[in-house]
């Protein structure tokens, strides 16, 4: 049971995913911008939101030893940053992202050179009209618009729509998201995980599980130390969060019972060796996880082994 990593191919999302693999890994406990800041300009009502604040994974040093990984850069990537003098690892300071109806929208906040993105986007064949530029990504079908919100704010949009960077402004209208204090978090739709890749395969029993909920908080930091995946449910009223939690508790205790069936044990390397760590308690409606992560499947990552 492996977890794979998927890179995104589009170019200038290229810094973007890098900014989240590495927040996956480790936060620190510094105080900074809250999220909430940057995750209000999203549309993020129904949407899988993810962000990362990458300030604090440079200043651990955690970025640096994801860069230094055996995992090579794209040549995009470093076209880009030759071009554009924008590199993820010294320059972006925290993303905020949200998926919704086959789009991305990215709120990121950081040291940009302005004038080298739009000569890039001109570069590539696009366009820019002011500040606010569109070019093709990886597919003809595929746009990549942008212009600056602040001068330390970019606003950037994946979608087929030219125009869909402009839904990236200050919210005037409030949703139901209540980020976590974290640094390290995804908010994801509970109908989201009816899709397939939500979540690797060997987590699929809890994805079944989490179905009966109306939402679930992903998060990840550090506890007594040690590097700590977090999941907080809410479900529709106690009832159910007491049934979701005797799945998860079930579901785990039936893994832990097949690996010793196999005369096995978990590989601390990878997705088995956090599953069978599982712990879980439940207050009211709300149910919580946590798994703690394994110092083998951090090097594992570190060393581009997934």
């Amino acid at each position: 049971m492996r977890l794979r990593l998927e890179r995104w191919k589009l170019v200038t999302l290229s810094i973007l995913a890098c900014a989240i693999a590495a927040g996956a890994i480790y936060f620190l406990r510094e105080r900074t911008r809250p999220s909430d800041d940057l995750v209000s300009f999203l549309p993020a009502a129904n949407a899988t939101v993810i962000y990362v604040d990458v300030a604090r994974l440079r200043n651990s040093g955690i970025l640096n030893l994801l860069a230094g990984s055996k995992a090579p850069e794209e040549a995009e990537y470093r076209q880009f940053v030759d071009q554009t003098k924008f590199d993820y690892r010294k320059d972006l300071d925290a993303l905020a992202l949200a998926f919704k109806d086959s789009q991305i929208f990215v709120a990121a906040r950081g040291r940009f050179r302005w004038n080298d993105l739009t000569d890039y986007a001109l570069r590539q064949g696009g366009s820019c009209h002011g500040n606010y530029c569109v070019t093709t990504g990886s597919r003809a079908d595929r746009r990549i618009s942008f212009y600056p919100i602040e001068r330390d704010l970019i606003g950037m949009a994946i979608s087929s729509d030219d125009f869909a960077a402009y839904q990236i402004t200050r919210q005037s209208a409030k949703t139901s998201l209540r980020p976590s204090s974290q640094p390290v978090w995804a908010l994801v739709p509970i109908a989201a995980f009816s899709e397939p890749g939500v979540l690797p395969a060997g987590a699929k029993p809890f994805v079944s599980a989490l179905k009966k909920a109306d939402q679930a908080m992903f998060t990840m930091g550090l506890e007594s130390g040690h590097l700590q995946l977090g999941l907080d449910v809410t479900c529709r009223d106690a009832a159910s969060a007491a049934t979701l939690l005797a799945d998860f508790q079930n579901i785990t205790d039936t893994l832990r019972k097949w690996i010793a069936r196999e005369h096995s044990q978990a590989n601390p390397a990878d997705l088995s060796g956090i599953l069978v760590g599982g712990m879980f308690r439940r207050d009211d409606r709300l149910v919580y996880g946590r798994w703690p992560i394994p110092e083998a499947f951090v090097k594992a990552i570190t060393a581009g082994g997934f």
